[in-house]
C-alpha cells in the first residue's frame, strides 16, 4: 500500500521527487497520538491550513525586515507542525530554508521562499484532500 498521498504540481515539474508531500502513516499516527479522535486530528489538520497563509506572510515579512528572530520563530513553527502531519516535503524545505537563515544568509532564504511558499499550498490541498477522504 502506498502511503503517501497523490503528488502535486511540484513533483509533476520534478523528474525524481524524493521526499514525498504527505506521508499518510504519520497522520494515522497522530490519529493515534490523540487517543483514535478523529475529530481533533481534523481540527489540528484544519487549523494547520488555515495557519499556513498567515505564516507564509509572516516568514516573507520577518525575512524583508531582515528580523532573523522573528523568522526563526515561524520556522520552528513550521518545521514542527510539518513533522507532526507527516508534511514530509515542506518539513523538508523548512529544514533547508531554516539552515540559510541559522547561517545568516538572508538572501538564499529570499531565493527559497517562493519555493516554500509553493509547497506549503500544495501540502494544504493535498490535506484537504486527505480530509475529504476521512469520515468522522
Amino acid at each position: 500500500m502506498n502511503s503517501h498521498l497523490p503528488d502535486d504540481a511540484l513533483a509533476r515539474r520534478c523528474r525524481h521527487p524524493v521526499v514525498p508531500l504527505v506521508d499518510v502513516a504519520s497522520l494515522h499516527e497522530l490519529c493515534q497520538d490523540l487517543g483514535g479522535d478523529v475529530r481533533i486530528q481534523k481540527r489540528f489538520v484544519n487549523d494547520f491550513i488555515a495557519l499556513w497563509q498567515p505564516r507564509a506572510v509572516r516568514l516573507g515579512t520577518a525575512l524583508a525586515a531582515s528580523d532573523v528572530e522573528a523568522a526563526d520563530v515561524v520556522l520552528l513553527s513550521i518545521r514542527s507542525s510539518s513533522t507532526m502531519l507527516g508534511a514530509r516535503r515542506l518539513e523538508s524545505f523548512a529544514t533547508q530554508l531554516h539552515g540559510a537563515l541559522r547561517a545568516r544568509d538572508l538572501s538564499a532564504c529570499a531565493r527559497q521562499l517562493p519555493q516554500l511558499s509553493l509547497v506549503g499550498s500544495d501540502t494544504c490541498r493535498a490535506l484537504s484532500r486527505h480530509l475529504a477522504r476521512v469520515p468522522d
